[in-house]
């Protein structure tokens, strides 16, 4: 475990080149769209603040890039997209697809990326390990029925796309707790 508190790990990462706009609005998906508003450059990068910033991964990555990528870290199976820890895009990739759903706590990225599928653009998940985290709650903390209503979201949003994926991950806990 890091020395300093996890909410400085990613600012105290970073380089000094990038403008850095820190948000903390309230609601996740609110922060990361009022981010990317103020963000100066048209290719974002959005970091958690409990990540070591992987200064090069990121610029490899936006180097083989076009303004249709969306490029993150791989969520976690089942789920074929990218979780919100490091995400990077272009700004117009973001307006295209009408940014982050802003009543959403939990589901805006997976829900992001789904967007961007469904508008033709390409997502690429980077090796989710090889950016250190200094969190453990990676989506376990959420409660059975919260986890719930997240499947729930998702599925009315994009039934064909998410519902089957939803309909395994019920089924995985399901199985996980039934009697032996």
């Amino acid at each position: 475990m890091p020395t300093v508190r996890p909410e400085v790990i990613t600012t105290e990462t970073i380089p000094s080149e990038p403008n850095v706009v820190v948000r903390r609005d309230e609601g996740l998906n609110v922060a990361r769209n009022a981010g990317v508003r103020a963000a100066e450059n048209d290719w974002i990068v959005i970091a958690d603040d409990d990540i070591e910033f992987p200064t090069e991964t990121v610029a490899r990555t936006v180097a083989e890039m076009d303004e249709r990528t969306l490029a993150g870290l791989a969520d976690f199976p089942p789920c074929r997209w990218i979780i919100g820890r490091l995400m990077i895009f272009h700004r117009d990739l973001w307006r295209d697809v009408g940014g982050f759903d802003e009543s959403r706590q939990h589901g805006g990225d997976t829900d992001f990326a789904i967007r961007v599928e469904k508008a033709g653009g390409d997502v690429v998940r980077l090796d989710r390990e090889a950016v250190p985290h200094y969190d453990d709650d990676t989506g376990d903390g959420m409660s059975a029925a919260e986890h719930l209503e997240w499947i729930a979201y998702l599925t009315r949003r994009h039934p064909a796309t998410f519902g089957p994926i939803g309909a395994k991950i019920i089924g995985d806990k399901a199985t996980e707790t039934l009697p032996v």
